[in-house]
This record gives structure tokens, C-alpha cells and sequence, in this order.
């Protein structure tokens, strides 16, 4: 079931996607959610910033992208909504340093 599934331009440049769906428990997903917020660079082509959850990290910052999509780094959140109010710190982040 989708929870959450969202389209939203932030700027000329980038665009925020965000998805969260109730899946079966299974061992890459040991809570029974999946999630994925992305903020796409359209300049690139490609992500600039990514949160996704799954083992053995949970929630987790791919921060070299586009470069290096395998380098993560643990986040510390417990659950989606959490993880969701670090993305936007992250985006605000981004797009601020887009303006300077």
C-alpha cells in the first residue's frame, strides 16, 4: 500500500520525489516500509540527493552522488516521518548553496 507518493518542483533546477509504501516484512525491509526521497538535478540528469531504507542500514544518505551511488552513510532516524524531515534539511541545504 502507498503511503506516501509525491511529485514537487523546489526550483528551476531540481525537482523532490518522494515514495513510501507499507510492504511485506522481510528481511530488507525487517519494518515494512520502503522508502526512496530523492532530489533530482535535471542540469545532470541525474540524483543529487538520495534517502532510501533497507538492510542492514534502515534509513541511510547516499552523499556522493551523482558520483558514487554505493557510498552510504547511516541516518539517524527510526522511522519514514523522521526520515523525511532529515531529507528536507538536506534539500534546504542544497538549494541554498544553489543561491550563494
Amino acid at each position: 500500500m502507498t503511503l506516501i507518493d509525491q511529485k514537487l518542483v523546489v526550483s528551476r533546477r531540481f525537482t523532490v520525489l518522494i515514495k513510501v509504501q507499507q510492504v511485506s516484512k522481510t528481511q530488507r525491509f525487517p519494518d515494512g516500509i520502503k522508502a526512496r526521497y530523492v532530489l533530482l538535478d535535471y542540469e545532470l540528469g541525474k540524483p543529487s540527493l538520495l534517502i532510501d531504507n533497507h538492510a542492514p542500514l534502515g534509513f541511510h544518505l547516499h552523499p556522493e552522488l551523482p558520483d558514487n551511488h554505493s557510498k552510504r552513510t547511516a541516518i539517524e532516524s527510526q522511522d519514514y516521518k523522521t526520515a523525511l524531515t532529515f531529507f528536507w534539511t538536506e534539500v534546504e541545504r542544497v538549494l541554498k548553496n544553489e543561491k550563494d
